[in-house]
């Protein structure tokens, strides 16, 4: 059997380790992008008609997403075949930079440690992030850059700085890799003025296209709003400075390697990589990476919510498997008996760091779990039970707030949901009766000196849409703000508003869900 079937062979293994997550529900954020996503597919636009921070491009994935299928399968399966593309990119990379063994490390690194079932609620809310497909498009780019000598350089470049645009539209932080791309240009010593413009020309593309469709919408000050004004209050809100921003993009590393295996090793490659770059540049591109997704990380804020990492994981696990390839072919060539032996007790020591970091043993089970959920064993409520967090997130209560909404209304009727329960709104198949689905913004009254926005933009909006469900989600957000349910009903004017026009009705404890009184005239 040759050594490329093997690695062939070990990826799709570690592929279908992630087969069963097909059936784990929508984690809150991405209820979120698929509630957008299914404005657009009606013909609405985000920020005018749907109210995010995100940057535009995951509201269009996901609106793709839900047209391929409804199905909450659409969110984990887009997540697979993500890893799918950055193993294959990075297989080509490594074999690129260094040789055909590091790719396949690389490769097979990558699909081992970043499976999400490591984590918290077994990856729900990781997958199928920004940060997701952040990592395929910059992933792509530098493979692109990689191999831009020759004729072809201006169309690979161009297209590198196509693949750049995109990650920028996924989140605007991801504008450093174009630093990154053209650093490693340098590395190459083929950064020239020529190919700067191409990187410069792609990466207008996809964004003046974008720009162009939000302008035809009458949407553009919406979206600078959203993704701008926004995103700097909300990053800001974890800063106290200069100073603090500088000491977290310094020591968030560090906590990375202690809870992610991915980051230990990586971070070790880095080590590894950076003296043995005096002897070949090229060594540095991985580095140039790891920096720029941690610049990238520490732009987003220092509240540390596992999707912001995502994006690092090709570039540490390129890393860790160019300096693995690299200490292989030393010890080969140099090393006598003794020292390999010493060697061998090393990968045992890394193989055991490994495995106590990532808690293999919670993969194992949560595969086992999905997989009789996957094959009819547990019923589909008892199975969404399991996901539910301390505060915002439950998988059941928001399906069984969507069902609840959909019994009580009609399909012409809108809903509201205050809280950070968006999938329900895709569960009930009803819109938002405010553009602001999710209260967060309208809480810290984003914007309330301007006109639909704050609290009396809110109520603007539910007077005139008269929601057939008001739904206040009990615990949300404290102790970062305060929660929606108490926010809402000590906001006089809401407060009046659904007292006068709506009743209490029995729903999930994680809500005050009310109706309409009387019918709509």
């Amino acid at each position: 059997m040759t050594t490329r079937l093997v690695v062939a062979l070990s990826a799709l293994l570690l592929l279908l380790v992630r087969l069963p997550s097909l059936v784990q529900p929508m984690g809150a954020d991405q209820g979120l992008y698929a509630y957008v996503g299914d404005r657009i597919r009606a013909g609405q636009l985000p920020y005018r008609d749907a109210w995010d921070q995100k940057p535009p491009a995951i509201h269009y994935t996901y609106a793709a997403l839900r047209t391929a299928t409804p199905s909450d399968a659409a969110i984990p399966a887009a997540d697979l075949i993500a890893a799918a593309a950055v193993a294959w990119l990075l297989y080509r990379l490594g074999a690129s930079l260094t040789s055909p063994g590091a790719g396949a490390l690389s490769a097979l690194l990558f699909l081992l440690l970043s499976n999400p079932a490591f984590t918290r609620l077994a990856g729900v809310r990781l997958r199928a992030q920004c940060e997701t497909f952040i990592a395929v498009a910059i992933a792509a780019a530098i493979l692109l850059l990689a191999r831009s000598g020759g004729t072809r350089s201006t169309a690979r470049s161009v297209a590198a700085g196509a693949f750049f645009g995109v990650a920028f539209l996924f989140k605007y932080n991801a504008v450093v890799y174009v630093a990154a791309g053209l650093v490693t240009l340098w590395i190459w010593r083929r950064l020239t003025v020529r190919d700067v413009q191409a990187i410069g020309a792609g990466f207008l593309v996809p964004v003046a296209a974008t720009l162009g469709i939000f302008a035809y919408g009458g949407s553009l000050r919406a979206m600078y709003d959203a993704t701008v004004l926004y995103n700097m209050q909300y990053s800001g809100e974890t800063y106290g400075g200069l100073a603090h921003f500088l000491r977290y993009l310094a020591t968030f590393p560090i906590q990375q390697a202690r809870v992610d295996a991915l980051w230990t090793l990586g971070g070790a490659g880095c080590l590894i990589l950076l003296p043995a770059s005096l002897a070949q540049r090229d060594r540095l591109v991985p580095i140039v990476w790891v920096a720029a997704a941690c610049l990238s990380i520490a732009i987003n804020g220092s509240r540390g919510l596992p999707q912001y990492f995502v994006q690092a994981n090709p570039a540490l696990a390129l890393a860790a498997g160019c300096a693995g390839a690299l200490m292989w072919q030393r010890f080969r060539s140099t090393l006598g008996r003794m020292a390999r032996a010493a060697a061998a007790a090393g990968v045992l020591v890394i193989l055991v760091a490994v495995w106590r970091v990532n808690q293999f043993p919670k993969l194992i089970e949560q595969t086992v779990f999905d997989s009789r959920h996957a094959l009819g064993w547990t019923e589909r409520m008892e199975y969404l039970a399991r996901y539910a967090d301390d505060r915002k997130y439950s998988a059941l209560a928001a399906a069984r707030l969507g069902e609840l909404m959909r019994a009580r209304s009609g399909p012409q009727d809108s809903v509201y949901v205050f809280g950070f329960s968006p999938a329900a709104y895709v569960h009930a198949s009803r819109p938002s009766a405010s553009r602001f689905f999710w209260s967060r913004p309208v809480i810290v009254q984003f914007n309330a000196g301007r006109p639909g926005y704050g609290s009396a933009g809110l109520l603007a909006d539910l007077s005139f849409a008269a929601p057939a469900v008001v739904a206040l989600q009990r615990h949300d957000w404290y102790p970062d703000v305060q929660d929606s349910a108490d926010f809402f009903l000590a906001t006089a004017a809401l407060a009046d508003w659904l007292h006068t026009n709506y009743v209490r009705a029995d729903g999930p404890d994680e809500f005050d869900v009310w109706v309409r009184r009387h019918p709509r005239p």
